[in-house]
């Protein structure tokens, strides 16, 4: 995700599918208080959900706050701690509840804060859930604090649910090939840290795990926990080639992403990743199932998942519908073109330990370095989401259309330009005041074309074409990995 003239401060708290704001003037546990007991209202009395909290200083008093709305209607509490969203999801499935809500800033920095949530069987849209919040947060609701104070010793506990993750995963592997391997993990000191290394060291005993920045922090070492910003990541780059481990992982602080570094320190694009799933990993067991994808997945991808005989099913580009289609389709497997991975062996979520579980036990059979198998891979002349300031995108779809003569087609999420040589997504990103671009070309120098060729179309929206210019300048596309790829291939 890439953002470009766009000052986050000036959002709205309310996003399409979830909540995310500044806690300096923004949030309090005033409103965490009331979401909770908006939450609470949506359910029956004496339903179970699950309540968990990234790392960050702000989330326990929110979480505290939170957990005494839901109290104020009735609903049942389980308190999983300090526990990625990811695992949230899966402690939800564990203890069979009604929903999950996490106090949760994603992969931003630390001085934001957010609420993610999943609610089964409430008749309500996600977007409607959302103002069902904001509707309720602006009545103030009066609680009672001495009723939910009395509610606790029947209606709150607290659970531990890693120690159960660990064991259902050691069932999953306990034939993994016995093997000599060594892996860097990277959690950017956030709610991943001391998770997943000792995860992986229980799955996986004869792999040799090596940490780094593996101790919780709430400010994340005062770096973005995004593991696709290329400056949050140098150090562990760095590191996987001074230690000389077969590869390294970057989980992201809290956002359900990562990414992975070959032996080389080089990190591999969102579609190399998911090459490496579908062409390796599933090959053997994808023929005639069913692979969810969004609108903007590259067509590189696609093209191949046909050919290993799966279906490709197109899917909206919010978390929650995905999850919702891969249980509805039975879909074996998901991608989104944010990196974001799911499984029909998690019931369709998306669970970032789940899938480095899959890669490690492959890695454990290949016979090849992920840098030599780079080598052999197609061009991915493709752009991360390019995010700009602005709105209206029915008029600048058009503006387009009639510039190029060509007319779109109408995606879940917004617009498709499609031709032999490139494909271009459009949309407009509710809730956050952002349009988004992706670009997917055949070659490096028809990727350049096509977003010049965009800017210059869209010069009559001038902020919007100067934007978009300079996010893609800003992008770094992954195409420089595949620059590298033929310099290798030359020497």
């Amino acid at each position: 995700m890439i953002s470009s003239d766009v000052s986050l401060a000036e959002l709205p708290v309310y996003r399409c599918d979830h909540i995310l704001g500044l806690i300096d003037g923004t949030l309090s546990a005033e409103l965490y208080r009331s979401w909770g007991y908006a939450l609470g209202q949506m359910l029956e009395a004496g339903s179970l959900v699950v309540v968990s909290a990234d790392i960050r200083e702000s989330s326990i008093p929110f979480k505290s706050a939170l957990v005494e709305g839901l109290l104020a209607t009735s609903v049942r509490v389980v308190d999983v701690g300090i526990l990625p969203a990811d695992l949230t999801t899966y402690a939800r499935e564990v203890l069979n509840a009604t929903g999950f809500v996490c106090v949760s800033g994603d992969c931003y920095p630390s001085c934001w804060n957010g609420l993610r949530w999943r609610l089964n069987d409430v008749g309500l849209l996600m977007s409607e859930q959302v103002e069902r919040l904001r509707e309720i947060a602006l009545a103030t609701p009066v609680i009672d604090m001495a009723a939910v104070q009395r509610s606790i010793p029947n209606h709150f506990r607290k659970r531990d649910v890693i120690f159960h993750w660990i064991a259902w995963s050691q069932d999953i592997w306990h034939d993994a090939t016995q093997r000599q391997m060594r892996v860097l993990i990277d959690p950017m000191h956030g709610s991943w840290s001391q998770i997943t290394s000792r995860a992986l060291q229980a799955v996986f005993p004869h792999v040799h795990v090596e940490t780094i920045r593996d101790v919780p922090d709430s400010k994340f070492g005062g770096h973005i926990p995004n593991s696709r910003v290329a400056e949050s990541i140098a150090t562990t780059c760095q590191t996987v080639r001074q230690k000389l481990v077969d590869f390294g992982i970057v989980l992201d602080a809290d956002a359900g992403v990562f990414t992975v570094i070959d032996n080389e320190g080089s990190p591999l694009s969102v579609e190399e990743m998911q090459w490496l799933f579908i062409r390796h990993l599933l090959c053997d067991a994808i023929d005639g199932e069913c692979l969810l994808h969004d609108s903007a997945c590259s067509e590189i991808l696609l093209n191949e998942v046909a050919k290993l005989g799966a279906i490709p099913v197109v899917s909206g580009m919010c978390a929650n519908q995905f999850i919702d289609d891969m249980r509805q389709k039975n879909a074996m497997f998901g991608i989104m073109s944010d990196g974001s991975l799911f499984f029909r062996g998690t019931g369709g979520n998306r669970i970032v330990t789940f899938a480095i579980n899959w890669l490690v036990d492959y890695m454990l059979c290949a016979t090849f370095k992920l840098s030599d198998w780079r080598k052999t891979l197609p061009a991915f002349n493709v752009t991360p989401e390019l995010r700009v300031e602005g709105s209206h995108v029915e008029a600048l779809v058009n503006h387009l259309s009639k510039e190029w003569s060509s007319k779109p087609f109408e995606t879940m999420d917004g617009y498709l330009f499609s031709g032999t040589a490139a494909k271009i997504h459009i949309r407009a990103i509710e809730g956050y005041k952002q349009l988004g671009f992706r670009f997917e070309s055949k070659s490096r120098d028809g990727l350049n074309n096509i977003v010049q060729r965009c800017c210059m179309a869209l010069s009559k929206f001038d902020k919007i074409s100067s934007s978009l210019a300079e996010a893609y300048k800003q992008a770094k596309p992954p195409t420089i990995t595949t620059a590298n790829q033929k310099k290798r291939k030359k020497e």
